[in-house]
């Protein structure tokens, strides 16, 4: 097709030369407000995290975890992309772990507190306990009635330090959490003993106490606690803020011998070595 008329006059090459440099300038100085709004965004980015970590510094060194907020990391999600997760301290309770009430699936159970405090340092796997004519409960052993025994068929434990989670349910399938075990030392797997290593300060217990706390300290926060003698002179913890797990001496525990002349003291300098709450299978007893 032939041009208009009105461009035959017109230099072929004139037009499209000026306005591609239009074009060209336009779109250098749209590219400089889009970088210059980008690197404000960024400086105020890093002023944020700057002030956050400030604040999260202050906090911690102030002694108040708690207003610090969790640590948070970036791990692969299921399609390979980058998700946040929440690391930070679990907490146990009365009928909790994690913020996940007994009854939970242990898949959920595992999952959610492998996220917080890592991988377990040991598991018992799935154990299926055994009925003794007479008796009421699921054993160990069937031929030995003080064995470990409770209210469930199968039982597992996975611990993580010195913190254990319980198990319990029908069948290996239908796992459900029962109990926690907060301890010095660990009575599960083929080696039961004290645990070794540092304290765990990623697990707090509802009410605010830990391991290792003063006594002092954990009956200021649950005031109606009592002392008394366990087996071996140890020292107990009596009249407890919720049921716990028995392990042969007591649910809850301090260190130091008891002194049967102050059946109701504290000995001095004593402080928690277990906690507990919920259910697990317990010893028999004489």
């Amino acid at each position: 097709m032939s041009r208009p008329p009105t461009d035959a006059s017109t230099p072929p090459t004139a037009t499209p030369v000026t306005d591609g440099r239009r074009r060209r300038d336009r779109r250098v100085r749209a590219a400089l407000v889009v970088a210059a709004g980008a690197l404000a965004v960024a400086v105020v980015a890093g002023v944020a995290a700057v002030a956050a970590g400030v604040v999260r510094v202050d906090a911690l060194r102030d002694g108040d975890e708690s207003s610090a907020g969790p640590d948070v990391v970036s791990s692969p999600a299921a399609g390979g992309s980058p998700s946040t997760v929440a690391r930070g301290p679990v907490q146990v309770g009365r009928d909790s772990v994690g913020g996940l009430p007994f009854g939970t699936s242990r898949g959920e159970v595992l999952s959610t507190v492998t996220e917080r405090l890592g991988e377990p340092e040991m598991t018992v796997d799935p154990t299926a306990y055994e009925r003794i004519p007479g008796q009421r409960g699921w054993f160990e052993d069937g031929a030995d009635n003080l064995s470990p025994s409770w209210a469930h068929r199968v039982a597992a434990v996975t611990c993580w330090q010195r913190l254990c989670v319980i198990f319990g349910g029908g069948t290996p399938e239908d796992l459900a959490l029962r109990g926690w075990e907060l301890a010095d030392h660990r009575r599960w797997g083929d080696e039961p003993g004290p645990v070794r290593g540092r304290q765990d300060p990623e697990v707090r217990v509802e009410g605010g106490t830990t391991l290792g706390d003063t006594w002092g300290r954990l009956s200021t926060a649950y005031p109606r606690l009592t002392v008394a003698g366990g087996e071996g002179a140890s020292v107990t913890v009596r009249d407890l803020p919720w049921p716990g797990i028995f392990d042969g001496v007591g649910e809850w525990r301090l260190s130091g011998p008891w002194d049967p002349t102050r059946p109701a003291e504290a000995p001095a300098g004593a402080r928690v070595t277990r906690l507990s709450g919920g259910e697990g299978p317990e010893p028999g007893c004489c």
